[in-house]
């Protein structure tokens, strides 16, 4: 496996935000300054995975699994360490200079053998489109400026008529089960026939680039339905799909955003107008999932549906929706009562990328379309707007927002809102836990290493007086930090969690990262207590095992020897005893 430099790796985790990271796996929520989600490495209910921007780190408080950016993706996905960094660097747009071998995952027959199906099905309809059969339905995708090399790069086809696909799939070997489970094919009890007869098909992939299904389009006036989907299959479920993602994702990180809108032509539309970063989410119902989709995607999104009532509706549930998660949200409105395959057919690419360059502040989308539906001439209406519109203004971080809008809400209802413009107060700040040795030995290891992840002077102060600790994975971490600060001068938790093998060693880490001798100050008083209790206890330890040694026979030199030792042993542990009682 290719070695990636530690610069490198470096370079990924300063450049990788960990809560868009997490995000890309994960719904979270923001709370307070930190995140949550449901913890995917146990059975959580409830979310207690807390993720820290601050210190870049993540920890379940139930299960006790933490560590960082690159240990989340490593659990998650179940890859190597180096693996892992490829994935982050790949979620933020950073090209390693050597990309490591990649992790094959055990591959699920029953999937694989539909997205054969479905990739046959591709390449049929696309050549039919080609064909003399194709004719028809190439003319009515020219006249709306679907040239070839549209066509080509969407993979658009024609399914002709008469049950033509199921007879050449079955004439290829293909089993009916495969081809009923992608979906392509019903059985009736008439027997088998095609799903798309007679319709353009627009393939659907999912985020990784495997085709999963089809978007469909009749070009008959009068269907009963202008397109229809792939029905729900073990491979396709509508809420989980972002179209046009794994064509938009390079795009959308060098945009920073990437733009939402309804269906499979806008986004057509938008790539004609030179818009790469462009997706949709098959409709206006956009679901938590794509939600955690298109945050994988980029920073920001950015909503562009319909201007109608049902397109104006979607977008403020995809707005709360967005920012539930933590997401960054911009709308672009769009009051030209067109869509936009029918705004670059009727108006030319310069209008639509004229409307895409028009992005407003979610607030704004928010205000206007709450104002559209209050009688501003009653007072109640007003107020209860106001109310409502307050407590949205309130969950903004930016205090200019904040400032802005308030000001805003007044002049739309003529209400007094000086008095509510103030900052939220920020929260109160925790006062630090005086420090105080503990009794059990265990828990002063970890004060121990609290403080030595806190201070080098800790580190070269065990290293003089101490040197050593009991448990295992306590001693493990502890020569893991001398060696670190021996190196590099410092201690690096980010690093440290990196060069952990062990997981119980990266949940340690995280776990010290709360204790109160690593948020407080390095007091080295506290120190030297810690390290006596350490030394008494394994002076205690040693003397018990003297005593045991002088219960067995032993000729007189041994004897001797033992007592001597022994001797000693009381005598160092009475001292540590007499300086703890004098502390």
């Amino acid at each position: 496996m290719a070695r990636i430099s530690q610069e490198e790796i470096d370079r990924v985790r300063s450049q990788a935000d960990i809560v868009d990271v997490i995000g890309h796996y994960l719904q979270i929520t923001r709370k307070g300054r930190s995140f949550t989600a449901v913890c995917p490495f146990h059975d959580d209910h409830s979310p207690s995975l807390s993720i820290s921007p601050d210190r870049q780190i993540y920890k379940c408080f139930v299960c006790g699994n933490g560590g960082n950016v690159f240990t989340f993706v490593q659990n998650y996905e179940k890859v190597s360490f180096p693996e892992a960094v490829g994935r982050v660097a790949s979620l933020i747009g950073y090209s390693l200079s050597v990309q490591p071998d990649s992790y094959q995952r055990p591959k699920d027959p029953h999937k694989e053998a539909l997205y054969t199906v479905l990739s046959e099905t591709i390449r049929y309809t696309m050549y039919e489109m080609d064909s003399s059969a194709g004719t028809d339905a190439r003319g009515y995708l020219a006249k709306r400026g679907l040239d070839d090399s549209v066509l080509k790069h969407f993979e658009i086809g024609w399914h002709p008529g008469g049950d033509v696909l199921y007879r050449f799939l079955h004439a290829k070997g293909y089993e009916d089960r495969d081809l009923v489970g992608a979906n392509v094919v019903r059985a009736t009890p008439s027997g088998m026939h095609d799903v798309f007869s007679g319709r353009i098909t627009f393939p659907i992939h999912d985020s990784y680039g495997n085709p999963i299904g089809f978007s469909a389009r009749s070009m008959d006036p009068a269907a009963q339905s202008k397109y229809i989907n792939t029905n729900e299959t073990d491979i396709f479920t509508k809420g989980d799909i972002v179209y046009n993602a794994h064509r938009a994702r390079t795009a959308a990180r060098k945009a920073g955003c990437v733009l939402v809108c309804e269906g499979v032509t806008d986004v057509i539309a938008f790539w004609r107008a030179g818009i790469e970063n462009v997706v949709c989410t098959l409709g206006t119902a956009c679901t938590p999932k794509q939600i955690s989709l298109l945050k994988g995607l980029a920073a920001r999104i950015v909503f562009c549906y319909d201007g109608d009532e049902a397109g104006r509706a979607a977008t403020v549930k995809a707005i709360n929706l967005a920012r539930e998660a933590g997401a960054r949200v911009s709308v672009i409105v769009n009051r030209t009562g067109k869509d936009p395959d029918e705004i670059i057919r009727d108006m030319g690419q310069e209008a639509l990328r004229k409307l895409a360059d028009q992005e407003e502040h979610w607030m704004e989308f928010m205000l206007e379309y709450h104002k559209d539906r209050t009688n501003l001439e009653s007072y109640l209406e007003k107020k209860e707007l106001v109310e409502k519109m307050q407590k949205l203004i309130a969950s903004m971080d930016d205090e200019t927002d904040r400032s802005y809008f308030t000001g805003e809400l007044a002049r739309l209802t003529g209400f007094n809102l000086q008095t509510q413009t103030a900052k939220p107060k920020p929260e109160a700040a925790q006062p630090l836990k005086k420090l105080v040795v503990p009794d059990g030995t265990l828990e002063a290891e970890k004060m121990i290493l609290a403080m030595m992840l806190n201070s080098p002077a800790a580190v070269r102060k065990f290293e003089e007086d101490l040197g050593y600790l009991t448990e295992g994975s306590h001693q493990e971490l502890a020569m893991m930090i001398v060696n670190q600060v021996r190196s590099k001068g410092e201690t690096d938790v980010n690093a440290l969690i990196d060069a952990a093998e062990q997981q119980t060693i990266r949940n340690l880490i995280t776990d010290l990262l709360s204790h109160p001798a690593y948020e407080n100050p390095y007091d080295e008083n506290v120190l030297n207590g810690a390290i006596r209790k350490v030394k008494i206890s394994v002076l205690e330890t040693e003397a018990d095992a003297y005593r045991d040694q002088l219960r067995s026979d032993l000729n007189p030199k041994s004897m001797a020897l033992i007592l001597e030792k022994y001797s000693d042993c009381l005598r160092e542990l009475r001292r540590y005893i007499d300086e703890e009682n004098n502390s």
